[in-house]
């Protein structure tokens, strides 16, 4: 191709281009169609944009939003719209009063176990199928397992309902709890940094309602209600007051509860990897006393195996010389006759 149809071909010069599509029109209208297409994009422009210091309208500032984000906030607005209606602090309030309990200490158990949402599942569902987790009830997170405990049969038998009416209503599960935690208060000891019955000394109890087994996790989850509680909470429809509390005590015992486990498990874990190490030992030696003489008896085996039967055996060697025999007469039949015999 020669150098002038390449060049227009890739389009660099407009003549090269017209001449080699001779089909299209000329250039000087070419050129008015793209200064009328220029003007009514400008006029268009114009329209579309907002005058100077005129601010954006909604439409044109709102962000896109994907259906994932659009389910998201009906969620949030249907969760919010259900705390606003449940008024659960009022429910907190006489639940608590009724059993001599802090209304916070109830507000601060439910938001750390729940959020302030009363579970419920669907009837027989006593585990997560996801999990394997057993499952709380309501909203002051009631256990029935043999892992957590039975909170819930207690609290029902405290005040005399029925565990299903404390699966069913939050205010009966508040009352539940709110009793069972006035039974935990008065049965365990108070914690050393606290005084008198002021909020902190309720520390043990909740951790004792947690039914977390591990001492060093339910003492941190003790500590988180109280975390919780010097915050306090203002959304989605939560409206729960803070209540300073005195945390560097309870962080301070926390930590040394989950040191001491920590080196304990440590402790563990040297004292079974010496175990293991002298049983593996004895185990070895054991093994080689065992395979030794299995050893022994199969050396002999193999010798003996290997070793001629030293007794002769009559019958081979009478037809061996049977066949002997058998030789020398043919042998002697066949024979030539002597030439002095002939003679």
């Amino acid at each position: 191709m020669p150098v002038h149809r390449l060049t227009a071909a890739k389009g660099h010069t407009p003549d090269g281009l017209f001449m080699h599509f001779p089909s299209l029109p000329s250039f000087s209208l070419l050129i008015l169609l793209a200064l009328a297409a220029t003007n009514l994009s400008r006029a268009q422009l114009s329209a579309e944009t907002p005058a100077v210091g005129q601010p954006p309208s909604a439409a044109d500032s709102a962000p896109i939003r994907s259906p994932e984000d659009l389910a998201r906030e009906k969620a949030i607005a249907e969760f919010t719209q259900r705390m606003k209606d449940a008024n659960y602090p009022a429910l907190f309030e006489k639940a608590a009063s009724e059993f001599g309990v802090p209304t916070d200490v109830l507000a601060g158990i439910a938001f750390a176990e729940t959020r302030w949402e009363h579970l419920q599942w669907p009837p027989g569902e006593t585990v997560s199928p996801e999990t394997g987790m057993p499952r709380p009830y309501g909203i002051m997170s009631l256990w029935d397992n043999e892992y957590f405990g039975h909170s819930l049969l207690d609290a029902a038998k405290l005040i005399g309902k029925d565990p299903q009416e404390l699966k069913d209503d939050p205010y009966q599960n508040m009352r539940g709890a709110a009793a069972l935690l006035k039974q935990l208060y008065s049965e365990t000891p108070k914690p050393a940094d606290a005084q008198g019955d002021e909020i902190e000394s309720w520390r043990k109890a909740i951790v004792k309602y947690s039914g977390i087994p591990q001492p060093e996790l339910s003492e941190q989850h003790g500590l988180e209600v109280y975390e919780y509680m010097n915050d306090g909470y203002h959304q989605y429809g939560i409206e729960w007051e803070k209540h300073p509390v005195k945390l560097e005590a309870m962080r301070a015992e926390v930590a040394k509860i989950k040191a001491d486990a920590q080196a304990l498990a440590l402790a563990r874990e040297k004292e079974q990897q010496e175990k293991d190490a002298k049983l593996i030992p004895a185990l070895a030696k054991k093994n080689v006393n065992n395979e030794a003489p299995k050893a022994q008896s199969g050396a002999a085996v193999q010798v003996a195996a290997s070793t001629p039967s030293t007794k002769p055996s009559w019958m081979i060697w009478g037809a061996a010389l049977g066949i002997l025999a058998l030789v020398v007469v043919i042998y002697f039949a066949l024979r030539p006759k002597d030439i002095s015999s002939r003679k």
